[in-house]
């Protein structure tokens, strides 16, 4: 109802704000203030079913200002007196969007959000004593409290006065009755429910006993539905009871199940004698009571053979159920415990037990145990580890276990400075022969051989492990120093020299042993592993066939040989090869007869880098093969350069070194035949000299590539002969025009007849095979005489020239009449 003051276009407005705000606040009256040009407040309308106070506009106008609240002219404000105790909700009237409140001010409270949806930003602002301002934060904690029950869960909650007369009633569980607060505040509790409450008397006599101090808790059944009931007093500031706060929280829902369940209690029973997973009764003592047919069905026996007996009878370990029954005895249950049980014949089953227990005021009455059988899961799960942790073909741990049982090994190091380790990496020299002659059938009857033996030669607690290939492990526990760790590979290197019989065949298998120990000071498994594979490498390069133990200088070196590797790979880009060519000479003339093309890496920081440093490792990388093919191109480059600039020099031929890995090429031959197309050789022009070592690691393949360049027209050379291993009988087998005699006979020719013997069979054997003869290293003339004596003629070495850069070597072009050196 409105009163004067406000224009009546906006009246509709104004009375339907006023109602909001009344219901929500449950004050004792709403109206609306205008400030004045003296900042005095005058009313402009109120709710007249709840009239104002008269005191109102001098209370409002105090609030506002003890709060420090400016009151211009023309502001309006909606405010309502709350409760007795002189509790005001003040809301001014704005049409911007609301602002934070002043200081002091409420700022989350359940009036004031209630404000802001009826489009009003309030603040809630406290007029009264300490005392009462205490009180009201009692209630406004205890609207808090009330108004999050009824957010989370189905619930009608209440407030009383000390005669149960209700004060607020909410809550989503009113909806599900058909009420709505304006329908219970202000009527008597009890009267209220009369009637609708099965159990009356009891919530009666709870509300009773909650005026009495207590907190007090039951069930209920008011129009159908089941809630259960909790009261507890609502004091004051004081400590007295003030009123009652109730909530009945609907378990319709759960009541309902629970008559379900006893319904169909026999059907259960029924269910689970015939249920397919195996179960059990057992009293507290483990007597088993009662049992299922699928449990009698997994283990084999009859039922009086099992009802009576304890169940710690059919365990393999009887700890286990005694473990079962006290935890439930306890209180607890057990899930999917993992057990085995013996069947009637004798034999194991693996089992997963869950199990709970029954209690009756408190007192154990019995256990009910649900068990699986898992036994056939159980032996996939041991396969699939046992093939993940072992190596398929030996039996052998593999990488992973190995790695497990290393880093274990770590852990007790650090526990127990006293206790060391070994590790011992072996890899077997020259498998692939094996493998490659006898196939892969005898190599890997030859790799079961070999962990067998291996395991005959390590003591019970050490492992033995298969990495993969020919290399393996052993873990040695327990070794009191290095010496120890060198006597076990000395053992295993004695046990491998004695020949295997493979395929009705004898055959050897030598194998270098790297040795890791533990006092290094290792942190990760993986570390110790990588260091007795360096050791390994290290015995490889002394010889084979022998262990090395790991120090830090050979991971230095290791580095080093990184760094060198990572440099090398980058070299041919970054134009950082050369070659040099040293003149290979008549003996007797002096005249050039050919240039050996020689390669030389200018390293930025190291200088210049010879081919013994570099060569090995760009052979092992495979980069020997793109080096290789830039040196053959440069090589023809040159001499077609040579050819163009001296005329004279037309019968002089290039010499260029092929690698193992270029021959073992198949498309050698077409990318020779494409380099002297493009640089405008002539394949007389060019000679390939190849080693007997690269020669005879596949003489049949190497035999068959070198027809093919004969048969092109480039001259063939075999360097460095008389270091290798070829038989003699092979010689004549392969298409070559030409002999190098190594330089190392040829610096002793003077100092041991022998050698000198050696020169004079290799030329011999050479003419016999209308072949011609070169001697390298020549750097005397008196082993210039011999050699001319022998029948050799032409020679390379110091006496002549060291290899010259592409100029010089031109130079020495424009004298080709000069004459030997006397």
């Amino acid at each position: 109802m409105m009163r004067g003051g406000l224009v009546s276009g906006s009246e509709f407005r104004w009375r339907e704000i006023l109602r909001k705000a009344d219901i929500a606040l449950q004050g004792s009256g709403v109206g609306v203030w205008e400030s004045g040009r003296d900042g005095r407040l005058r009313p402009l309308a109120a709710n007249l079913e709840r009239p104002l106070p008269a005191e109102a506009s001098d209370q409002l106008e105090s609030a506002l200002r003890d709060w420090k609240v400016q009151r211009p002219a023309g502001r309006r404000w909606v405010a309502s007196r709350l409760d007795e105790v002189g509790r005001w909700c003040i809301a001014p009237v704005r049409a911007e969007p609301p602002g934070p409140p002043p200081s002091g001010v409420e700022r989350r409270g359940r009036e004031r959000m209630t404000l802001e949806l009826a489009g009003l930003c309030i603040g809630l602002i406290e007029t009264q004593s300490r005392a009462s301002h205490a009180t009201s934060e009692v209630l406004r904690q205890n609207r808090a409290r009330l108004a999050l029950l009824a957010e989370r869960a189905p619930a009608i909650l209440w407030t009383t006065d000390r005669e149960l007369r209700i004060t607020s009633a909410y809550g989503a569980g009113l909806r599900s009755l058909g009420l709505t607060p304006p329908e219970l505040v202000g009527i008597p509790l009890l009267e209220a429910f009369r009637g609708e409450i099965v159990t009356h008397q009891a919530i009666e006599e709870a509300h009773r006993r909650a005026l009495a101090g207590d907190s007090v808790s039951c069930p209920i059944r008011w129009k159908e539905r089941y809630y259960d009931l909790h009261v507890e007093p609502l004091r004051d500031h004081r400590g007295g009871v003030a009123g009652i706060v109730g909530v009945a929280m609907d378990v319709t829902d759960r009541e309902s199940a629970i008559a379900a369940l006893r319904q169909s209690k026999q059907e259960l029973e029924d269910f689970l004698e015939s249920a397919a997973i195996a179960l059990h009764w057992a009293a507290p003592d483990g007597t088993i009571l009662r049992v299922n047919q699928a449990e009698l069905d997994m283990l084999g026996y009859t039922r009086e053979q099992y009802v009576g007996r304890n169940v710690a009878e059919f365990h393999v370990e009887p700890a286990v159920a005694d473990g079962v029954l006290r935890a439930l005895a306890g209180g607890g249950e057990v899930r999917d415990l993992e057990a085995r049980l013996r069947h009637q014949d004798g034999s194991i089953r693996y089992v997963l037990i869950s199990a709970n227990g029954l209690f009756e005021a408190g007192r154990f009455v019995h256990t009910r145990c649900f068990t699986r059988d898992v036994t056939e899961r159980r032996r996939v799960e041991d396969q699939l580890t046992h093939g993940a942790l072992h190596d398929p073909l030996t039996g052998l741990p593999n990488r992973a276990l190995f790695i497990e049982r290393v880093s274990e090994a770590l852990e007790r190091a650090g526990r127990q400075p006293e206790y060391r380790f070994a590790v011992l990496f072996l890899d077997f020299d020259h498998f692939k022969v094996i493998n490659d002659s006898l196939g892969h059938i005898a190599g890997d009857r030859l790799l079961v051989a070999i962990a067998r033996r291996l395991q005959n030669c390590t003591r019970p607690g050490d492992l033995v492990a298969r990495l993969g290939g020919d290399e393996f492990t052993l873990l040695l526990e327990d070794v009191t120093d290095a010496n120890e760790a060198e006597r076990a590979a000395e053992r295993l290197l004695n046990s491998l020299a004695a020949p295997f019989e493979v395929l009705e065949r004898e055959v050897f298998a030598g194998a270098s042993i790297g040795v890791a120990l533990s006092s290094t000071g290792y942190q990760r498994p993986e570390d110790v592993l990588r260091d007795a594979d360096i050791a390994m490498y290290r015995a490889k390069g002394r010889g084979r066939a022998r262990s090395e133990v790991f120090d830090v200088a050979m991971r230095d070196r290791v580095h080093a040989r990184l760094g060198i590797e990572t440099d090398l790979r980058r070299a041919l880009d970054r134009g950082q090869m050369a070659l040099v060519f040293q003149p290979i000479v008549e003996l007797k003339s002096g005249r050039v007869d050919a240039f050996e093309a020689l390669l030389r890496w200018r390293h930025p920081e190291r200088g210049v880098v010879f081919p013994a440093d570099f060569v090995p490792l760009a052979e092992e990388t495979g980069l020997i093969v793109p080096i290789g093919w830039w040196v053959l191109r440069e090589a023809c480059r040159q001499a077609r350069s040579w050819r163009r600039a001296f005329p004279q020099a037309d019968a002089v031929r290039i010499s260029v070194n092929l690698s193992a890995r270029q021959l073992n090429d198949p498309y050698l031959l077409e990318g020779v035949t494409g380099v002297l197309r493009d640089e405008g050789l002539r394949p007389p022009h060019l000679r390939l000299e190849i080693t007997e070592t690269a020669i005879m690691e596949s003489p049949e393949s190497s035999g068959a590539l070198l027809e093919e360049l004969r048969w092109l027209g480039v001259g063939l050379h075999m360097d460095d002969f008389g270091t290798g291993y070829s038989s003699l009988s092979y010689l004549h087998k392969f298409p070559l025009d030409t002999i190098k005699i190594d330089h190392s006979f040829i610096r002793r020719m003077g100092s041991r007849r022998t050698d000198l013997e050696v020169v004079r069979t290799i030329v011999g054997l050479a003419q016999n095979l209308r072949m011609g003869v070169i001697a390298e290293g020549v750097e005397t003339s008196a082993q210039r005489e011999r050699l001319l004596a022998l029948g050799c003629t032409l020679g390379q070495g110091f006496y002549f020239a060291e290899p010259l850069e592409p100029d010089a070597a031109g130079a020495l072009l424009a004298m080709w009449g000069q004459r030997a050196p006397a």
